[in-house]
């Protein structure tokens, strides 16, 4: 439990332990025991045993039959779903999406920015795309991807500093910049240009082109961007083409 858990008089506990369980599930542990639920959330396993219990009885966790493993049900996704059709973008922002990426043939997406990473929202694929595995829902970092970078140009010198510096940064690819100098010295070119050409610095063969949609404080609300295969286009001729398609498109959906 964090300080801040601890602090919090009007934390409920209960609460915090259930959703660690639920937190727990990834790409690497897609179903667990008991007892590795256990031991990954920190607690005993008569305290897991409940709140699983708990979980599978309020149909956000099941046992799989063949396995007898514990595994995240299908109702889990309800509570993105309802994300999803609250936020005030998804829905107008996606026929501009759709003519985007008519028009480029590229993959187009709309992300957010939450803490150190980007989060899709929208994404209309193309031929000319990558086998990425992206869906609506995926976190990357914000340090190395073209609509993370986007973003981060267009807050306080600071306040990005300070999300570099508590981001855990690596070499994805051989072009990632992970240093925290160095992409200071970034965001300032991007904001001055407005947009981020991103080359293979997360997934190899990867063309990416971004810009940030604003609020009306000119803070970063959000990020258009397109993505190409590296097999098919150059970097040059695709900064050329598209990244004043992409500030205009921005434009309008900052007005939205």
């Amino acid at each position: 439990m964090s300080e801040k858990e601890k602090v919090d008089r009007l934390m409920v506990k209960s609460v915090v332990k259930a959703f660690r369980i639920l937190e727990v599930f990834d790409a690497e542990h897609p179903a667990m025991s008991v007892k590795q639920l256990a031991e990954r959330c920190d607690m005993d396993r008569s305290a897991a045993q409940r709140f699983i219990h708990t979980l599978t009885q309020l149909g956000y966790l099941q046992r799989n039959e063949d396995t007898q493993l514990i595994e995240p049900s299908v109702r889990t996704l309800d509570i993105a779903a309802h994300y999803l059709h609250a936020h005030p973008l998804v829905d107008k922002v996606r026929p501009y999406l759709l003519n985007l990426s008519k028009e480029t043939e590229g993959s187009v997406s709309l992300t957010i920015l939450d803490g150190a990473d980007v989060v899709y929202l929208s994404r209309m694929l193309s031929r000319n795309m990558l086998d990425t595995d992206i869906t609506i829902g995926s976190r990357l970092p914000a340090f190395c991807t073209a609509p993370g970078l986007a973003m981060l140009s267009q807050l306080e010198e600071s306040e990005a500093r300070a999300i570099l510096e508590r981001t855990q940064r690596k070499a994805y690819t051989p072009n990632t910049v992970h240093e925290v100098p160095a992409i200071m010295e970034r965001l300032a070119r991007f904001k001055r240009q407005g947009y981020v050409l991103s080359v293979e610095e997360y997934f190899l063969s990867d063309i990416s082109i971004a810009v940030p949609v604003l609020d009306r404080h000119n803070r970063p609300r959000a990020a258009v961007s397109i993505s190409m295969s590296r097999a098919r286009n150059l970097p040059e001729e695709l900064e050329q083409s598209l990244s004043d398609l992409l500030i205009a498109t921005a434009r309008q959906v900052s007005r939205l």
